[in-house]
């Protein structure tokens, strides 16, 4: 098992797991608007892994078929990340401006996919904010996981901060992924989740408040970081 491996299994191991709904319909007989149309049905599988909708048969679609798989993501409501990644991978005028009013967006996991899937279309302070929103509210199976992805290439400083209020304010589950996330950052691990501190990343994830500050200072002490000044806010 590789690193990404390891680290989207702890993910599972801090949240209940619910049975899986497969799709075991035959692809090939689909031309690629309906395969398109078909990998818009989020079932609890695609959900719960992340995946996206069916970027592939975009690439394989006609011209007339691009506009009708366009035209089903802008009238998509309510939108989805899924539907910012396609309409980047589209990549028309239209597309870009649907992408563009999308930072408006009252859902954060939405914001935050297009500072994903088209960062040259927002500015830093908003692609910033967007990372910050979506580090405060983002739940692990709706977004943050692959917000903690990207945060590994584009960490200023507020978001650097954002991580470590986090861990003091957020659940359990998600602690534990922000304490991984920073271990990295500060230069303490090659990995985004080294699993030779897995035993103190998982002391996170309680909600026991005195028990999170504890693991809180040792972390803080690891990565040379004022605890006090964290833990005086709160």
């Amino acid at each position: 098992m590789d690193n990404k491996e390891e680290y989207r299994q702890t993910i599972k191991e801090t949240k209940p797991e619910k049975p899986n709904r497969l799709d075991h319909s035959n692809q090939s007989l689909l031309s690629p608007l309906q395969r398109f149309k078909k990998s818009m049905e989020v079932n609890y599988e695609k959900w719960h892994d992340g995946i996206g909708y069916d970027i592939d048969a975009i690439k394989l679609a006609s011209p007339t078929e691009r506009r009708a798989i366009e035209q089903l993501l802008i009238q998509h409501s309510p939108r989805d990340w899924r539907d910012v990644e396609a309409l980047a991978e589209i990549n028309t005028k239209r597309a870009r401006e649907t992408i563009k009013n999308t930072m408006k967006d009252p859902n954060s996991d939405v914001r935050a996919a297009v500072t994903r899937f088209a960062p040259t279309l927002v500015t830093d302070s908003e692609r910033s904010q967007s990372v910050i929103e979506a580090l405060r509210h983002a739940e692990v199976f709706s977004g943050l996981s692959h917000m903690l992805d990207d945060i590994e290439k584009y960490h200023p400083n507020e978001v650097r901060e954002a991580l470590i209020t986090g861990i003091l304010s957020r659940e359990g589950d998600v602690a534990v992924l922000f304490a991984a996330m920073l271990f990295h950052l500060y230069g303490k691990a090659k990995e985004v989740f080294d699993m030779k501190q897995r035993p103190l990343f998982l002391l996170f994830s309680t909600e026991n408040r005195e028990e999170r500050v504890k693991a809180f200072r040792r972390l803080c002490e690891q990565l040379d970081i004022d605890a006090e000044k964290y833990l005086a806010s709160k």
